[in-house]
C-alpha cells in the first residue's frame, strides 16, 4: 500500500527531527571536547557530525520534493499552505512534529554558534602565540619609561633569545 503524501511528509519531518536531535547531542560533546581541548575527541565530532549533516541536506530536498508534488511551493510558504490542506487531525500532527523540528533545529545552530566561537578564541590565541614567538605581535604593550602606556617594545623573535 502506498503512503499518502501526508504519511511522506510526516516521515520525513519525523527523519529530519531524528537526526537533528543526534545532532545536537553531537554539538553538545563536541564543545565539552573544545573546553578541555580534546582533540582526538574532537576529531571523532567532526566525522560524526559530517554524515548527519549530509542526511538533513537530503531530507531537506525529500521534503521539497514532496511539497512540490504535491502541487505546493517549496519552502515555508509551499509547507504551511501543505498543512492548511489537510484534516485538522493530520493538521495538528506536522504542526506539532515541524515545532519539535525547528526547536531542535534552533538549539543546533545556537550550539554550532558556540562552538564555532570557542574555535575562533582558540584560533586567535594560537595566532597570537605563535606571533610573539616569531617576534611579530604588533599588539604588544607596556609601560613606557615615563608610566605611560607604550606599544614600543623592542620585537626580537623570543627563538632568537633562546
Amino acid at each position: 500500500m502506498a503512503m499518502t503524501s501526508f504519511q511522506q511528509l510526516s516521515s520525513v519531518l519525523q527523519a529530519e527531527y531524528d537526526t537533528a536531535s543526534q545532532l545536537l547531542v553531537i554539538l553538545n560533546s563536541e564543545r565539552d571536547a573544545l573546553v578541555s581541548s580534546e582533540t582526538e575527541v574532537i576529531d571523532k565530532m567532526s566525522k560524526d557530525k559530517q554524515p548527519l549533516i549530509v542526511k538533513l541536506e537530503q531530507l531537506g530536498r525529500h521534503r521539497e520534493t514532496l511539497l512540490q508534488a504535491g502541487g505546493f511551493s517549496s519552502g515555508k510558504d509551499g509547507l504551511d499552505a501543505f498543512i492548511a490542506n489537510q484534516t485538522e487531525a493530520n493538521a495538528v500532527q506536522l504542526n506539532n512534529l515541524l515545532k519539535q523540528l525547528r526547536v531542535v533545529a534552533q538549539a543546533c545552530r545556537e550550539n554550532n554558534q558556540i562552538n564555532g566561537g570557542i574555535v575562533n578564541v582558540n584560533r586567535q590565541y594560537l595566532h597570537k602565540a605563535i606571533s610573539i614567538i616569531r617576534g611579530r605581535d604588533t599588539e604588544i604593550t607596556s609601560y613606557g619609561p615615563g608610566g605611560a602606556y607604550s606599544s614600543q617594545v623592542v620585537r626580537q623573535p623570543l627563538l632568537g633569545r633562546v
